[in-house]
Order: C-alpha cells, then sequence, then structure tokens
C-alpha cells in the first residue's frame, strides 16, 4: 500500500528534474531568440535582414499562410508595374523589308512624265520613279520636291526657284538645273508630241545661277504651280535622243529618275505585254528613304481578272475597286480606302440637239425631278455625295447657296407652267409616229435637195411611189418600237402637238448605266419618254466630238486646282474643248478668266461664287454627285494615311511612309 504513495513522490521528483532540464536546455533559447528579436525592434524602425530570417520561428501557421499571400501579391505587382512600364516606354516603329505587290488593269506603255498623262498605268509608275520640282504631300498640300524654295512677283507671271543641293538621279548622276531646263524645252518642243505641250507654251525658262532660276509665264495663270509637279527628265540619257523620237525610246520601259523607287526588273507574257513591273528604293532619294524594300506591280487585261486576284489572295493591293465589288469581296483582311476625287458625274444639256430643252422651266423640271440622293444609295453603294454645281467639297469657291432639293410636285408644276399637258399612252404613241414620220420626210427632203446642187427637186411619179413605200415601211418600224416603251409608264405629256422625249446618252459602265436607268424613272414620274442609249468607250468619244447627243451623262475630273475653264468657257465650246453643255455666258467667261488669271484665294473665291450663280440661273447641265475612289489594300500594310486625291496616281504620295515590317524602340 506505500507504493502508490512513493511512486507518487518519485513522479513529482522526476517531473521536477525535467522542468529544470527543459528551461535550462529548450526555453532558454526560445527566450533567448525572443529577446534578440525584441532588442532589435528596439534599436531600427524597419525589421533588419536578422529578424526576418528568424521570424518563421514564433508567427502562427495562420500568419504564415498571410505573410505567403502578401509575397504572392507582391510579386504579382512588380510584374504588373514591370509589364506597365514596358508597354509605356515601347514604341513600334517602321522597319525596312518586306514586298508589296498591287494589281494594276492595264499595262505600262512610255514610262515617261512627258507623255504619262496619255496612260493611267504610266502615270502610276512615273509617280513612284519621277520626281518634279513640287508633289502633294498626303493632306493633297502642295510642296518642294526638287525645288527647295519659290517666290512669286508682283506681276503673279515670275516665279524664282531654287533646287536643293547635292540631288542626283537613280544612277548616281548629278541632278541639276540643266535637267530641268531641258525638260521644259522637250514639252514645249512641238516634234515632242507631248499632252503637256499646250500647257507649258509661252513658258520662258532663265537660269540665274547653279541653284536658282526662273519661269515666266505670258500671262497669270493661278493652276501653273500645280503642273510643276511634272517630273523631270535627265539630259545626259535623253539629249542625244532626237526630240520626235523621244517617245518611242526604250529607255521608257528602263527609267532613270530622282522619284523614291527605281527600276529593278519586268517579266512578260507570251504576247509580249509587260505582266509584271518590279521596283527597288532609290539610294540617292533626296527625301525620306521607303522602307518597303520590293514594289511590285502586276498587270491584267480586265478589272474582272484582277478583282479575283485580290480576293485569292495573291496580291496585297489593287488600284482601284469597284462599287459592286466591294459589296462582293468577302476578305476580312481588306481595309477598303475610301478617298475623295475631284470627280464629278453630271448631265449636260445638248440645246441644239433637242429644241425642247430651250425652255428654262423645263430644264428647271428635269433638275428637280432627280433624286440624287437615291442615285448616291444604288448606284455608288453610298461611296459619294450629292452634288449641285461645278465646284466640289475641298475645292477653292465651293459654295452649297445654289443647292436643289429633290421635290417631284415642284418638277411636276413647273412643266404644267410651261404647258405640258398630260396625256395617255395611246395618245403619246400617235403623236410620236407622226412626229418622226415627219422628220423622215424633212430628212428624205433635205438629201433629195442636196443631191440636187442644193435645188429643191420635183419627184417624178415613181419616184414619188417608191418614196411613198419607203415610207409605210417606215412607219411600220416605228410603230413596232413606239409599242416596246415602257408599259409602265403611267402618263404622258405633250405641247403643241409635240410629245416630251428625250434620248439619255452615256458610257457602258455599270455605274452609269444604273444611274441613267434610276433617272429614267424619276423622269417618267413627271411625264416624260426617255430613251437611253448606251455607247462603248470610242462610241462615246465620237459621240462628244460631234456632239451628237441631246442628254449625255458623263464624268469629269477636274484635277488639282478647280479651274472650270475647259468645261464651261464659252472658247471651250467646239471639240477639242470640252463645254459638254454648250453653255454660252459673257458674265461667265469673264469670272471664269478672272479667276485664273489671279492667286489671291479671296478674288477667286469671289470669281467662282459669281460663275456659280450664272450656272445655277442657265441651268445647263445637271449636276448629280461625286463619287469616291476605292482603293484596296491587305491590313498587313500600314503607314496610308490619304483621304483625298486629285488623280489616281496620287494614292502614292506618301508611299514612303508604307511598311510591313516593325520593329521595337525604347523612349524614356
Amino acid at each position: 500500500m506505500n507504493f502508490i504513495p512513493r511512486f507518487q513522490n518519485w513522479t513529482k521528483k522526476k517531473y521536477g528534474e525535467i522542468k529544470v532540464w527543459q528551461q535550462t536546455h529548450v526555453f532558454p533559447q526560445k527566450n533567448l531568440d525572443q529577446k534578440m528579436v525584441l532588442g532589435l525592434i528596439k534599436k531600427n524602425k524597419l525589421p533588419a535582414f536578422k529578424q526576418l530570417r528568424l521570424i518563421h520561428k514564433f508567427i502562427t501557421a495562420q500568419e504564415k499562410k498571410t505573410l505567403g499571400l502578401l509575397v504572392i501579391l507582391i510579386i504579382f505587382s512588380l510584374g504588373v508595374m514591370a509589364v506597365e512600364t514596358y508597354l509605356q516606354h515601347r514604341v513600334i516603329k517602321p522597319a525596312v523589308g518586306g514586298e508589296y505587290v498591287e494589281g494594276i488593269v492595264g499595262y505600262p506603255n512610255t514610262i515617261n512624265p512627258l507623255f504619262s498623262s496619255l496612260n493611267q498605268v504610266d502615270a502610276d509608275l512615273c509617280r513612284l520613279m519621277y520626281a518634279g520640282l513640287f508633289k502633294y504631300d498626303q493632306a493633297m498640300n502642295l510642296v518642294p520636291d526638287l525645288a527647295e524654295s519659290f517666290t512669286l512677283d508682283k506681276t503673279e507671271k515670275i516665279y524664282t526657284i531654287k533646287i536643293k543641293p547635292d540631288l542626283k538621279w537613280q544612277d548616281g548622276e548629278p541632278l541639276t538645273i540643266e535637267d530641268v531646263g531641258f525638260t521644259i524645252n522637250s514639252i514645249q518642243n512641238a516634234e515632242t508630241q507631248s499632252p503637256l505641250w499646250v500647257s507649258f507654251q509661252g513658258v520662258i525658262f532663265n537660269k540665274i545661277d547653279d541653284s536658282t532660276f526662273t519661269l515666266e509665264l505670258s500671262q497669270p495663270f493661278a493652276p501653273f504651280t500645280n503642273l510643276l509637279t511634272t517630273g523631270i527628265i535627265p539630259e545626259h540619257l535623253w539629249q542625244e535622243i532626237p526630240q520626235k523620237n523621244l517617245r518611242f525610246s526604250s529607255i521608257n520601259l528602263k527609267p532613270i529618275g530622282a522619284g523614291p523607287y527605281m527600276f529593278d526588273s519586268f517579266s512578260k507574257d507570251s504576247k509580249g505585254n509587260i505582266k509584271s513591273y518590279t521596283l527597288k528604293p532609290n539610294p540617292y532619294y533626296h527625301g525620306q528613304k521607303p522602307y518597303l524594300k520590293i514594289f511590285t506591280l502586276k498587270f491584267f487585261n480586265d478589272q474582272d481578272s484582277a478583282f479575283e486576284t485580290l480576293k485569292n489572295h495573291q496580291i496585297n493591293g489593287l488600284s482601284f475597286l469597284t462599287k459592286d465589288e466591294k459589296e462582293k469581296i468577302n476578305r476580312k483582311s481588306l481595309n477598303i480606302h475610301s478617298l475623295r476625287l475631284p470627280y464629278y458625274s453630271t448631265i449636260f444639256l445638248n440645246q441644239k440637239s433637242n429644241l425642247l430643252l430651250r425652255s428654262k422651266p423645263l430644264r428647271e423640271a428635269l433638275e428637280s425631278g432627280i433624286d440624287k440622293n437615291q442615285l448616291v444609295a444604288v448606284s455608288l453603294k453610298g461611296e459619294g455625295l450629292a452634288i449641285h454645281g461645278p465646284i466640289l467639297p475641298f475645292q477653292v469657291g465651293f459654295t452649297q447657296d445654289f443647292k436643289i432639293v429633290y421635290d417631284e410636285k415642284l418638277a411636276s408644276k413647273k412643266l404644267d407652267d410651261d404647258g405640258w399637258k398630260i396625256i395617255t399612252r395611246e395618245e403619246f404613241i400617235e403623236k410620236r409616229k407622226k412626229e418622226l414620220y415627219q422628220a423622215w420626210l424633212d430628212d428624205q427632203t433635205a438629201k433629195q435637195t442636196a443631191a440636187n446642187g442644193g435645188k429643191p427637186k420635183k419627184l417624178t411619179a415613181e419616184e414619188t411611189a417608191q418614196q411613198k413605200i419607203y415610207g409605210e415601211e417606215y412607219l411600220v418600224k416605228v410603230t413596232a418600237d413606239l409599242e416596246k416603251i415602257d408599259p409602265q409608264q403611267k402618263i404622258y405629256r405633250q405641247k403643241n402637238n409635240y410629245g416630251l422625249t428625250i434620248k439619255l446618252t452615256t458610257v457602258n459602265q455599270p455605274e452609269f448605266v444604273q444611274t441613267a436607268n434610276l433617272v429614267k424613272e424619276n423622269w417618267q414620274d413627271l411625264g416624260i419618254q426617255v430613251e437611253i442609249e448606251v455607247l462603248d468607250n470610242e462610241k462615246i468619244k465620237e459621240v462628244i466630238k460631234n456632239r451628237r447627243y441631246e442628254a449625255l451623262l458623263y464624268g469629269i475630273l477636274s484635277g488639282a486646282d478647280p479651274d472650270p475653264f475647259p468645261f464651261w468657257h464659252s472658247s471651250q465650246v467646239n471639240y477639242p474643248g470640252l463645254n459638254l453643255a454648250g453653255f454660252v455666258n459673257r458674265q461667265a467667261d469673264d469670272n471664269l478668266e478672272t479667276a485664273r488669271a489671279t492667286n489671291n484665294v479671296a478674288a477667286r473665291t469671289k470669281a467662282y461664287y459669281n460663275f456659280q450663280k450664272l450656272v445655277a440661273q442657265d441651268v445647263p447641265a445637271i449636276f448629280l454627285y461625286s463619287s469616291s475612289y476605292l482603293y484596296p489594300q491587305d491590313n498587313s500594310l500600314k503607314g496610308f494615311n490619304q483621304y483625298r486625291i486629285f488623280d489616281a496616281a496620287d494614292r502614292f504620295n506618301g508611299v514612303t511612309d508604307w511598311y510591313l515590317n516593325t520593329k521595337n524602340e525604347w523612349q524614356w
């Protein structure tokens, strides 16, 4: 029984020994660690490395977990900061390299600035390979190119131009003022047969020193500086070739210019046509060097072939895309640039061919009765804008003061007031039949009189009988043709026993044909019988040359300067002039002459305003719309920043900024 008390005493004794041992061997170390940590805290406001190294020995498991999450958060934050810093200070810049391939409809012929306006493909290549005294930047501002500066004297006739120093041709030869003089003299030489001959007639070149020359005009001409974008050709290559042979020289296919790109090679098909043309950067170029290492142009017979190649990703870009093709193409990697072009479509009214058009109320009714916004939406697929005069937006003198709003009721009232009464289809056909038969008789009489030496001829009984047979045959044909007129037309009009009918002539292009049909529908709603005549390019040129049309739906490219003189001055009524409406107005002539004879913007604006007012009052033509130029490029190409052009070749104005490759640079 004494065992239990003795065991208890023994246990207490041993427990005491163990506790003493723990105090002297285990816990004193922990106490020392704690004292050291606490001691360090007293000495330092922030934990030192020795403290942090020992922290795991006296924090709890939960505290360890919290600390771990905090460390992860700190590391993540530092990573985000590093990425942010990288992105903020990294700059992606264009790098040299890559090949750009563009398709063009047509083939090169004479790659020479003196003749390039005759062929769009030549004009495109000249823009890449040649340089002029001036050029257009991507905003279409006229800026110096080979020229360094220029001044214009008080008479506005003498241009003093200084060229940049150390210019070189692509073959390394120096480009000098003598080259400029040679180019101008070649244009002015009648044997050269340059289409620029008219524009440079009377211009006198005079060298002042090795860097300065003057160009003196016989009279002020505001658009003249635009002509100085013409590429300069090298005298050392062309001086030995007779002027009459310049156009036919083989040098034209392997030209030497001073533009950003130079000739590298070309390949031909089995028919001898050049099927592709490869360019490389000009090492002597005086401006910013191009980024693209290879620039290749591929040539096609027709638009359909070029379009299919673009669809199949075989080329990077196409020189032009039609409005219909834009809707058909399904290539997501394509940027389709919609560029403003000073091109407008108009219906020119020929009052000599159709005497009915001499009625001003009729001409006003024809204009008010056309829904121009519908034309833009349907014919242009929205790629354009309705216009109301010959001066377009962004051009000097543009105004909206003479805007015509589509109003079918107003147009109908004008016809009513002008005496055009509504009649039935049957009545119209009968009256029209008599008109055409009488016109045929008059034509026969005129021919007989001409054959009789200008004297009226009395027909024999046999000739009279024969003419009657021909007349009956003609009536049968006319009747059959008249029965074909649109049965959907509900009303017609007549005045003084004449039916109201107009022939609308246009060129065989989808946009114009569709526009002509829409105009026809608009006019039919007013009671006008419309006959559409669609001609190919060659026939339309012949019709225009001889002014054999009543109403002509056609397009005009006004160019860099709005100068409407060639299209509206009375001196241009007959061929080769381009006054297609036969517009004659002495006041309008005065304003056109004033505007082109001064560089004062305010004076030009006033003159063009007065000119537009006179045109609006007379209604010699119906202005329809200005269409955009669609230019597709693969979105891998960067650096294209244009929104306006004056000519198709202007799409290359900023070509030295185009790039395919990139590089990273740091910027602090």
